[in-house]
C-alpha cells in the first residue's frame, strides 16, 4: 500500500459524495475518509478514519476552538497512525473538483518522490498579521485543500507540531496547517518540496484553486478538458455556505453574483430565507458574546 488518498471532511453531504464517486475508481480501497467529530452511528461507503478532541488530546496537540479548520494537519497525523506502512498520503478537501481524467492527474505524480507537494508553494507576503511570527522561520504557504506528504515528513510535522504548543500562542493567531506545514518542512534539512503548477500546469493552476470565492460545477469553463478547481460546491452545498457568508459578512454580492444565473428562482427565495435565520442566529450569538465580555470587564 503505497499511498493513501483521503477525503478531509467534518460533513458527509453532497459535496463529499461527489469527490468520492470522482475518486472511488481511481483509488479502490486505497481510498479513505478522516472524519473530524463524526455523529455517532453514521456509516460511510469508505474506511474512516475518526479524528476528535479526544484523539487531539491523546497525542499531545492542542484543541484550538477552530482546530478542525486551522488544524488540517491533525488529518494527516491521525492517517499516517493509521496506515504507518503507506509512503505518501493524499489529503483532499470535498469542494475540489476535477475534470477529465482523474486518474491522469493522479498518475502524473505517481513517481514524483517529493516528500511534500503543494498546489503553488510560495513566500507568505511580507506584513502579514495573521499568524504569531516564529523567530528564524520564514512562512509559506499553499492552499491546503489538495495536498501530498510522504510519511516521513508527516512524522517530523507532529513531532514540530506538539513542540509548537508547548510554547505560549493565542489559539486565533496560532499558525494553520499551511503555514505551518510549508515553513517547517522548508527550514528543515533533507525534506524536498514541488510545487504542482510547476510539475503539471496543463492540469493544475494557482489561478483555479483558491480560497474563495464558491463556484458550482456548471460555472467550471467548458473550454477546459482536464483541470482541477477549488472551491467548487454543489448546489445545497453552495446555498448554504451563500447563506453562512450572508450571516457572517453583510452581502457580498460582488463575489457571488455570477454564480446566480447557475440557481432556480425557487433556490434563491430559500437562500434568502436561510440567510435570515442564520443571520438572526449569529446575531443572538454575538449579543451573548457581547454580554459575558461586559461581565468579564466587570
Amino acid at each position: 500500500m503505497k499511498t493513501i488518498a483521503a477525503i478531509r471532511t467534518n460533513h458527509w453531504g453532497e459535496d463529499a459524495e461527489r469527490v468520492f464517486a470522482q475518486l472511488a475508481p481511481v483509488w479502490g480501497d486505497r481510498l479513505v475518509t478522516v472524519f473530524h467529530n463524526r455523529p455517532e452511528g453514521m456509516a460511510l461507503p469508505l474506511p474512516v478514519v475518526d479524528i476528535n478532541d479526544a484523539w487531539v488530546e491523546q497525542n499531545g496537540l492542542r484543541v484550538l476552538p477552530d482546530w478542525g479548520w486551522r488544524c488540517g494537519d491533525y488529518c494527516l497525523y491521525a492517517l499516517r497512525q493509521a496506515y504507518p506502512d503507506a509512503e505518501h498520503f493524499w489529503l483532499i478537501e470535498p469542494d475540489v473538483f476535477f475534470k477529465g481524467d482523474v486518474g491522469a492527474f493522479f498518475d502524473r505524480f505517481a513517481d514524483r518522490d517529493e516528500d511534500c507537494l503543494g498546489v503553488s508553494i510560495e513566500e507568505l507576503p511580507a506584513g502579514n498579521v495573521s499568524f504569531k511570527p516564529i523567530p528564524g522561520l520564514t512562512l509559506f504557504r499553499s492552499i491546503f485543500a489538495l495536498v501530498r506528504f510522504s510519511g516521513r515528513a508527516i512524522e517530523m510535522l507532529r513531532i514540530k507540531r506538539q513542540e509548537y504548543f508547548q510554547t505560549p500562542v493565542r489559539p486565533f493567531r496560532a499558525l494553520n496547517d499551511e503555514c505551518f506545514c510549508f515553513s517547517f518542512l522548508h527550514a528543515s534539512d533533507g525534506f524536498s518540496l514541488g510545487s504542482m503548477a510547476s510539475i503539471a500546469p496543463d492540469l493544475i493552476q494557482s489561478a483555479t484553486m483558491r480560497t474563495d470565492p464558491d463556484r458550482l460545477p456548471e460555472s467550471v469553463p467548458s473550454s477546459v478538458p482536464q483541470g482541477v478547481f477549488h472551491p467548487v460546491r454543489c448546489h445545497g452545498s453552495f446555498r448554504a455556505a451563500v447563506s453562512r457568508r450572508l450571516a457572517a459578512r453583510g452581502a457580498p454580492f460582488g463575489l457571488l453574483v455570477h454564480q446566480l444565473q447557475y440557481l432556480e428562482p425557487w433556490e434563491i427565495d430559500e437562500l434568502a430565507r436561510e440567510a435570515a435565520e442564520h443571520l438572526k442566529a449569529t446575531m443572538h450569538q454575538q449579543r451573548l458574546q457581547q454580554i459575558r465580555k461586559n461581565q468579564r470587564r466587570g
